[in-house]
Formats: C-alpha cells, structure tokens, sequence
C-alpha cells in the first residue's frame, strides 16, 4: 500500500497489505468486530470484520473502507481528512502538525518545516515504540499515531 500525496485518501479493501491494514485492524479490533490478527494482510476476516462494522454503521456493507468508513470510525484527524495516512517524503500543514504533536511530546522531529523527512520518521517510530498497541506501523502516521501524537 502507498501514497503520494498527503491529500488522499487511503481506500483499504481484500488483498491490501501494509501498515495501513495494521492500524485499520486494531481499530476493528477495539471497536468489538474482531478482524483476526493486526497483521498487515486484509484478507476475508478482516473484510468480514469491516462488513459487520459497516452494517453497525448503517454504512454500505461493501467491505471496502473509504472515507465513509473512516469517519465512522471515530478517530480524530488534524485536518479533517479521514483516510489520510503521512509517510516519509509527504509535505503540507498535517505534516507541520504532527511535528509539533511530536515535539510537544519530547521526540524531536527536527525542524517545523512541514516536512516529513528521516528526523521525523525516526521521531514517529520512538513515538510508536513508546505508546502505540500495535508497534509494527513503520514509520507511517495513521489513526492510531495521530492519537499518541496529538493526544485524541
């Protein structure tokens, strides 16, 4: 799974893999619709798990998650994006955001410039190593991070 950009939005569906699918999965996990293990593979218990969480929702009942999902997973976003996953090599005001969510918490980040640089990613790993239940996220910033770094 990838993105270029910081302004998309990550659609996960069956055969996706990735730290996305990890963080996607914990979340199932914790909202009571058991997915099988935050392994990183979205395969037919996870699809499963996202179908039943939909129907909850009164959400299509596709198995895919798209910002619809999203949203109705209730985490909080610093810019209203939800889906939105940061990476290395991602520039824009979320980035800035989460520098100074870091920082505040004592990983620097290096510079508040807005970039997403190898400072930042070695900040966001402590961060994960730190606090989050699922530490295999590699460096990529989705729900689970955000709350960590941004206290929601």
């Amino acid at each position: 799974m990838s993105t270029s950009s910081t302004s998309a939005i990550v659609v996960l569906q069956k055969g996706a893999v990735g730290p996305e699918v990890i963080d996607l999965q914990y979340i199932l996990q914790v909202r009571g619709f058991a997915p099988g293990a935050a392994d990183g593979d979205f395969g037919p218990k996870t699809e499963a798990a996202v179908m039943r969480f939909q129907k909850s929702k009164n959400l299509l009942q596709d198995g895919i998650v798209g910002r619809q999902t999203w949203t109705a997973m209730g985490y909080a976003w610093p810019n209203s994006n939800p889906g939105q996953f940061l990476r290395q090599g991602d520039s824009d005001n979320a980035v800035r955001m989460l520098q100074q969510g870091l920082k505040s918490k004592n990983f620097d980040p290096g510079t508040i410039d807005g970039i997403f640089g190898p400072r930042t990613k070695a900040a966001v790993i402590r961060l994960q190593t730190a606090g989050i239940p699922v530490s295999n996220t590699q460096g990529v910033v989705g729900p689970l991070t955000w709350g960590s770094a941004l206290g929601c």
